[in-house]
């Protein structure tokens, strides 16, 4: 594997080298121009192009290309887009010229589109759900390493860290298999999706990322089981035709000793285009900040960790326990997209990503003690690893049944393993999970008469899953068979789904959604005798939700939405088949489980200031039903089970609470004269499981984000504030999903705010640099429920440059 991504990485240094010589060789003649964003090189579609009467037009296609051949060669030529200056040039100009146009942004804020929220392009003045939208500009600008750190960037969502290679978002008190992730229009939620902390989020490479989409709020509707809490959508760069484009990124941070280097090579001739990308991401351990309060005392410090000394496992003083030993770990990012145009109605893709890593320790488990030593000698995840492979077609060809239509297959395969080893012990636990996912999806728009809008699809998913376990002997002993986490012998898993919504106009100042979806779910498992209450499984389960909003635009500058809605999750394999032991607890399965439901309730008002700031507020309030917790549970008449190599309190996932969540997100964005802008942002989450009258996990303190940015010619500086209030001990989840163990015992987990810095600086066309410091005061915390503590104060150093040559 090793040789392989050397080998990648040679040949991106040649490719890179073989293009700069074709560009400085090449002069670019064409009646096609191509219109970018001046800042980040993407093109811009929809930019209208005509002469000075208007008697001749046109629009840039998807990749910002327009033949400008009908134009005199005595007229001047005007661009118009609303997201950016107008700017005018004669003919002679364009066609002699680079070919390549880019324009500014403007500085009063508009409208941009959004394409997650229901399966095409809509204002996001006609979304009634809170949106937040991460687009090319905010990607490139941002220091952060991950696909989960850059959710960050909206202000509204926190992020989980169980260890170095985590991130787990939460949107609105709901985590894990209660949110959806979606790559490309493809579900990445599979049957193993745990409901504690997941942190597949990592396997997206945000440095080939389009944009990021989130929509708040349940969105069972277009996206089916899962979306509880709402969908993170995210898009990966598409191929430019016409275009041979190669882009270099190198980042370095103090805080971690991390090193990412990152390379794509765009080639597009006629009806082909192609991106290739590779990113090679190196983390060290996390070095945790030194400003601590007095009541910290030793919380959050690591002052042992387990190491062999003489071939036996011994627990040794950490030198420097602001260091978290066993944070660090390495992944590769493989990327490869292909686009055919047979015609100018059909758009063909090719979609094919690879994310795999080294081991990664689990540091939270590394760090508990067992008396004197420490309880686990090792405890980490094999490498990480999630293919997928997709081909979908794209359809613009009006007809009685659609206007447009997209059809996606995909394949996904995904492994993971878990290898623990107790201290001192001889036997290492390997507990390895494979799932294979086949889906298809069939969505369809109709653009109807008089501005009705109406979107309706077809969706199947099957997920197989094998979970194989053993117990290898480090002395040399032979291997021994051990119980799996998942049922042994396999699962399968299947759901079909067909949906419907309707938006229609009522009036000049009202727009109405309304959907429906229905979702019939198969299960079924084999648990291979492993001395468990059931020999299988089998589960069969439909769901019928619905939504429906008004959006309300009494006048240009004020906006009233009300959103009324449905979700439900349907359990899966580690709901009803998981064998786990964490803390005192060991999980064991139970065949009788329902779909989770939820009723929901979401105001929200906008009111926009123009060329000056808009300012936006949500209430949301959901009650959720049949919600799937661990209970208490008995095996043979026993509350306690024997599992490798201690005893355990018995705890089995049941339907068995009814639970409310509300709260209210509050922004402001600003975009100034002179290259001012400003964001704010205030979230603010109860929840509670009002049938034991406990507190609900996953709901984070109060937080949000302050950020105020100047921007002139190519220099461009952000500081911001992000803040989390208190998490008090007696609003922790009983049922141990805040890790109440990982908290300031007695008190929860403090609040904390740290001020962070970021400037770019654009060389020229072709090159960047950037310079960021993170937690500039070098304060201790720990983000909501995390087990690892955040970085210390950050020096991050990045440079970025790129070269692109149009036909």
């Amino acid at each position: 594997m090793f040789v392989f991504f050397q080998r990648m990485k040679l040949l991106y240094t040649i490719s890179t080298l073989f293009l700069i010589t074709v560009a400085m060789a090449t002069e670019a003649y064409s009646q096609q121009i191509t219109i970018v964003d001046q800042d980040t090189g993407e093109p811009v579609e929809n930019v209208a192009l005509f002469n000075q009467d208007r008697t001749i037009s046109t629009l840039t296609d998807r990749f910002g290309k327009a033949d400008i051949g009908e134009f005199g060669s005595s007229d001047s030529i005007y661009l118009q887009h609303p997201s950016f200056e107008p700017a005018g040039f004669t003919r002679h100009e364009l066609v002699y010229g680079p070919g390549r146009i880019g324009l500014p942004k403007r500085t009063i804020m508009m409208e941009e589109f959004v394409v997650s929220a229901l399966k095409g392009e809509h204002k996001r003045s006609e979304i009634p759900s809170m949106v937040d939208i991460i687009e090319p500009g905010g990607l490139s600008y941002s220091a952060y390493q991950t696909g989960a750190d850059i959710l960050l960037e909206t202000g509204n969502i926190t992020v989980q860290k169980s260890q170095g290679g985590g991130g787990s978002p939460v949107l609105r008190g709901f985590e894990a298999n209660k949110i959806l992730l979606v790559v490309d229009g493809i579900r990445m939620n599979n049957a193993i999706y745990r409901s504690g902390h997941l942190h597949n989020a990592i396997t997206i490479d945000n440095n080939i990322l389009e944009k990021v989409e989130v929509l708040y709020g349940p969105s069972g509707i277009i996206y089916g089981s899962d979306a509880l809490g709402g969908v993170i959508h995210y898009y990966t760069r598409n191929p430019v035709p016409g275009t041979v484009m190669a882009q270099v990124y190198s980042q370095f941070s103090t805080a971690n000793r991390g090193k990412v280097m990152h390379a794509n090579l765009n080639y597009g001739r006629g009806k082909v285009a192609n991106i290739s990308s590779l990113t090679i991401s190196d983390y060290g351990d996390i070095r945790s900040g030194r400003n601590r309060k007095d009541e910290y005392a030793d919380w959050g410090l690591l002052k042992h960790y387990v190491s062999q000394v003489g071939g036996i496992d011994s627990t040794l003083a950490n030198p420097a326990a602001h260091v978290q030993k066993n944070t660090g770990y390495t992944q590769y990012d493989v990327l490869s997209k292909t686009v055919y145009r047979p015609s100018k109605t059909l758009d063909l893709t090719l979609n094919l990503q690879l994310s795999t890593s080294s081991e990664v320790d689990r540091f939270d488990q590394l760090n508990d003690k067992n008396g004197a030593n420490m309880k686990y000698a090792e405890w980490f995840y094999g490498p990480q690893t999630r293919f997928l492979g997709s081909v979908q077609g794209v359809s613009r060809d009006d007809n009685p049944l659609y206007t447009n239509m997209t059809a996606t297959l995909a394949f996904q395969k995904i492994a993971e393993d878990r290898i623990t080893r107790k201290f001192r012990s001889a036997d290492r636990l390997f507990q390895e999970e494979d799932v294979n996912v086949y889906s298809a999806n069939f969505d369809f728009l109709k653009l109807l008469d008089q501005g009705h809008r109406l979107n309706y699809g077809l969706e199947y998913v099957m997920n197989s899953v094998l979970s194989t376990a053993r117990y290898e002997d480090i002395t040399g002993g032979p291997d021994r068979e051990a119980m799996s986490r998942y049922p042994g012998g396999g699962s399968q898993t299947h759901s079909m789904s067909v949906y419907g919504n309707i938006k229609t106009s009522l009036g000049e100042h009202s727009v109405f959604n309304a959907g429906l979806r229905y979702q019939y779910g198969l299960l079924r498992s084999e648990f291979d005798n492993q001395n468990l209450p059931v020999e299988d499984i089998s589960i069969n389960n439909g769901a019928l939700t619905g939504s429906a909003s008004l959006i309300y635009n009494p006048e240009n500058t004020w906006r009233y939405s009300l959103v009324l809605a449905t979700g439900f999750r349907n359990p899966n394999v580690d709901d009803y088949g998981k064998v786990r032991a964490k803390g005192d607890f060991i999980s064991i399965p139970n065949h009788d489980l329902h779909p989770e439901y939820s009723y929901n309730a979401e105001v929200r008002t906008s009111k926009f200031f123009p060329g000056v700031a808009t300012f936006s507020g949500s209430f949301f309030f959901t009650y959720l039903t049949n919600a799937i917790i661990r209970t208490p549970y008995t095996f043979n008449g026993s509350d306690t089970m024997f599992y490798d190599g201690d005893y355990y309190d018995i705890v089995a996932n049941s339907n068995a609470s009814l639970a409310t969540i509300n709260g209210i997100s509050l922004n402001l964005d600003s975009d100034l004269e002179g290259g001012i802008s400003f964001r704010g942002s205030l979230n603010f989450v109860k929840g509670r499981d009002i049938t034991n009258d406990v507190p609900l996990g996953h709901i984070p303190p109060v937080f949000g984000q302050i950020m105020l940015g100047y921007e002139k010619g190519k220099f461009k500086s952000t500081g911001s504030c992000y803040y989390n209030g208190r998490k008090y001990w007696t609003d922790l989840s009983p049922t141990g999903e805040d890790n109440e163990d990982e908290a300031l015992e007695g008190k929860g987990y403090p609040s904390w705010y740290t001020i962070n810095l970021r400037s770019v600086y654009r060389i020229s066309e072709r090159f960047e640099l950037q310079f960021a410091i993170e937690n500039l005061f070098d304060r201790f915390y720990k983000t909501f429920a995390s087990g690892v503590a955040a970085p210390g104060r950050n020096f991050i150093f990045s440079f970025r440059a790129h070269l692109r040559h149009s036909e």
